[in-house]
């Protein structure tokens, strides 16, 4: 009876270090962001997405009473107009 309880024992740690042992396939993802196109790449391949061109930079222009000027994507730049 003591045989059996020990071998029942080493079994059951035999089976369970052949249980952590066994190599399981990797499940890792790796994104990318670049400038023209951004993806990602895992196991079950990849998927690339091209980026839409940026907009136009626009400049906006006014003309009031007391100053004019323009803002653009630069910052902006006033006259004073004097009396």
């Amino acid at each position: 009876m003591k045989h059996a309880v020990s071998l029942a024992v080493a079994s059951l740690c035999l089976s369970a270090v052949v249980g952590f042992a066994v190599p399981r396939p990797a499940q890792a993802v790796t994104c990318a962001n670049g400038v023209y196109r951004a993806g990602c790449a895992g196991p079950n391949g990849a998927a690339v997405v091209h980026k839409a061109p940026a907009p136009p930079k626009t400049v906006h222009c006014v003309n009031g009473v007391y100053r004019a000027g323009c803002a653009g994507p630069n910052g902006a730049a006033a006259v004073r107009k004097y009396p």
